[in-house]
């Protein structure tokens, strides 16, 4: 069920309970470990492999160990070296509990400019640091 349409079944709801009873699938349940490996899964990659694409490095097994808690960019990082698509990007970041990626930020736009264009990180960072902006790593 699309957001949009789950907000609106949640404005007119006359009681909470039901409105929870009867949209209990589709509240995200998934924590962002569990969903990013099954990502690692559905994408056939290691996590080796990710720490080093992504510029996290050694910290990344910190992250799927549940040790440390990522922050957004870190997310972004490791979106970016597993390759994710946007949508999957956008879905971990608010598994995460973090704003998701938006257009009308201009560095969150070089983001979803390079997420959509197959950059790296390490080019995304490139691009950033050129506008002055906060790079990811």
């Amino acid at each position: 069920m699309k957001t949009e349409d789950l907000l609106e079944e949640l404005k007119n709801a006359s009681d909470l309970q039901s409105f929870f009873n009867t949209h209990e699938k589709d509240f995200l349940h998934q924590t962002p470990v569990s969903y990013l490996n099954d990502l690692i899964s559905i994408k056939g990659t290691t996590v080796a492999k990710i720490a080093k694409k992504s510029g996290v490095g050694e910290y990344l097994y910190k992250v799927f160990n549940s040790e440390r808690k990522p922050s957004r960019d870190i997310l972004i990082s490791i979106s970016l070296g597993m390759t994710l698509s946007l949508e999957e990007a956008q879905l971990l970041l608010r598994i995460s509990k973090f704003a998701i990626l938006d257009a009308r930020d201009k560095r969150d736009s070089i983001i979803i400019y390079g997420i959509t264009h197959g950059l790296t990180v390490f080019e995304i960072d490139d691009v950033l640091a050129t506008g002055n902006l906060p790079t990811l790593n």
